[in-house]
């Protein structure tokens, strides 16, 4: 999605808007419907083309008239304390308003989609929505704007000198905090609908949206125009209907409001969650990687077959056994965390397999407690530190590879001594950095490591 194409569809429509304000007031034509009709058009269209959802563009739409009209009206009154003349307040804060709903929309899309997985936005051009989709919002836009008609007409009218629209607004407010209770109940509705009615049809999430609507703005209309208290108060069919649109008028923009908080939130939970399963993948893939490679299974085969061939038969009986229980392991490991007992038991058998390669070239030492056992750790992550121990150091030689494995109540250290080798290997310490990654996202603690020029010290946590 290229930036500078939004530029155009919203400097082109805060000019179409500036136009319009400008023919009806000089028409004395109400403009209200006519600007409400262009700001839908310029919100669908910035949403169609950062493929938005069908649900997520009708929110969208009823939020920002909902903001329009808020930056509009009081928009233009503080113009007005710098301009005098009426038109030009009115086209300025128009041009102002339309900017700030087209740039508004566009940013809080492009954070959802940057922040999001990739199922949270459509992938489908815009050419190809769905019939259907196109229906529903089509549908939904026409709503939206006979809503827009039937508020105007409805507290513009002559005879509605009983009352203001503000003094509607306060009233259901302060009358029992209906507007608070009905915010807290759209809240629970919007979540239930998420977790709960996620598969079902488009037609009876609407439906049942709809029938929310209606229910929570009836009563909200009951309770507020009952017994209120103020002289020409009294429920009328006309006060009913009045206080019964501005509920419904309410409960759309909070469950939009709340709609789109929650799409946020959710949005964000299957980004990490995604992000999660990549990283537990790429450990998996690099620890596979250090084990089922050419070269370890290159030296395992050449170690059986010397073996074999110096008659060691019943040492290549328990080469072949371990080399096959080291497979069983790394087959079995699917779990994000083994005991550290089953561990350390493929590590016993995974340093047999390194000492018949090297002799006496290295010496592992292991002290962990009883105690301790039965704690967690993530499969072959503590072979893998040996494994990067053997890798980067010499073996063999005149000094011998020292490799300490400790552990105390929360973490577990393997130490190793430091003897560079003379062409030392490329390091780009990815085992580490998705060792790390691991255990952040499953218990919120890292690994540490430590290189003090004599001793390399890796420790992990026990979970």
């Amino acid at each position: 999605m290229k930036t500078h194409r939004v530029d155009v569809i919203i400097h082109l429509f805060a000019f179409l808007h500036v136009a319009v304000a400008l023919m009806c007031r000089s028409f004395g034509i109400m403009d209200e419907i006519w600007l409400t009709l262009l700001s839908i058009i310029m919100v669908v269209l910035i949403c169609v083309r950062m493929f938005a959802k069908v649900e997520l563009i009708v929110a969208t739409v009823i939020v920002t008239n909902f903001a329009g009209y808020i930056f509009g009206v009081y928009g233009a009154k503080l113009i007005s304390c710098f301009i005098g003349e009426e038109l030009a307040v009115h086209a300025i804060s128009t041009f102002v308003t339309t900017e700030i709903i087209g740039w508004g929309t566009y940013s809080f899309l492009n954070l959802l989609k940057r922040n999001s997985a990739s199922r949270t936005f459509k992938s489908t051009p815009p050419d190809k929505i769905s019939n259907k989709h196109v229906i529903w919002l089509a549908g939904a836009i026409i709503i939206i704007i006979l809503f827009r008609i039937l508020l105007t007409f409805l507290f513009s009218s002559d005879n509605f000198s009983d009352g203001s629209l503000l003094r509607i607004v306060t009233v259901l407010f302060s009358k029992y905090g209906i507007l608070l209770i009905m915010l807290g109940l759209i809240i629970i509705l919007v979540r239930q609908m998420r977790l709960k009615c996620g598969d079902m049809p488009q037609t009876v999430k609407t439906v049942l949206i709809a029938v929310a609507a209606v229910v929570l703005s009836a009563l909200a209309a009951l309770i507020a125009g009952i017994n209120t208290g103020e002289a020409g108060y009294g429920l009328t069919v006309r006060k009913f209907s009045q206080f019964f649109f501005v509920s419904l008028a309410f409960f759309l923009i909070f469950y939009s409001i709340v709609y789109m908080v929650d799409y946020a939130f959710a949005t964000r939970a299957a980004m990490y969650a995604e992000k999660k399963k990549a990283v537990y993948a790429r450990f998996q893939y690099e620890k596979l990687k250090q084990q089922v490679n050419p070269h370890f299974l290159f030296n395992s085969l050449n170690i059986l077959d010397c073996l074999v061939a110096e008659g060691k038969n019943e040492r290549a009986s328990i080469f072949i056994h371990k080399l096959a229980g080291i497979y069983r392991y790394l087959l079995a490991s699917d779990a994000k965390t083994v005991p550290l007992k089953n561990e350390m038991n493929f590590v016993d058998m995974y340093v047999d397999l390194m000492k018949e390669r090297f002799a006496d070239g290295f010496e592992v030492t292991v002290d962990i407690p009883e105690t301790v056992e039965n704690r967690h750790v993530i499969p072959c992550s503590v072979q893998m530190l040996i494994e990067n121990a053997i890798k980067h150091n010499r073996v063999g030689g005149d000094s011998r590879l020292e490799i300490r494995v400790s552990a105390g109540d929360d973490f577990l250290t393997v130490t190793n001594n430091l003897l560079p080798k003379l062409s030392q290997p490329e390091s780009t310490k990815v085992g580490l950095n998705y060792m790390h990654k691991q255990y952040m996202n499953l218990c919120n603690r890292g690994i540490a490591v430590t290189d003090d020029g004599r001793e390399f010290k890796v420790s992990i946590p026990l979970i």
